[in-house]
This record gives C-alpha cells, structure tokens and sequence, in this order.
C-alpha cells in the first residue's frame, strides 16, 4: 500500500504559523526559524487546505511543493 503524500515548503513570519501547523493534519520534518521556513508532509490535495487554513495567520507568506520532494519514492 503506498501513501500518496507530499512534501510542501511554508514560509512565515513569526511562531503562529509554526504553532498552528502543530494544530493541523501535516507532519513537520524540519522548522527554520532563522530562515523562516518549515518543511511539512501531508496528502497531495491539501495543499489548497492549507492555504485556505493559513491565509488568515498572522505572520503567513507562502506555501509551495517543495522541490527536494522525488515522485518516484514510493513509502
């Protein structure tokens, strides 16, 4: 059985961003705070869920596929 999951990059401005990703249904691999940046997985089609969610954060800029993610992994 393969999961079908993908990793998204979210830029943000500030630790409500951080502390409402921790509230929502994605994994978080990796957080920068100095770059202010963190690395999430979750399902391919929440990606519009996620903007939708995070457009009203304070501190929210962007969120995009990332590009380290390989399609040809299978987990």
């Amino acid at each position: 059985m393969y999961a079908n999951r993908m990793s998204y990059v979210v830029f943000y401005q500030g630790k409500q961003v951080i502390d409402k990703l921790k509230s929502m249904p994605v994994d978080i691999t990796y957080v920068s705070e100095k770059q202010g940046y963190a690395v999430v997985y979750g399902d391919k089609d929440i990606e519009a869920n996620l903007k939708k969610q995070l457009k009203d954060v304070k501190g929210f800029k962007f969120v995009g596929a990332s590009q380290m993610f390989d399609a040809n992994l299978n987990f």
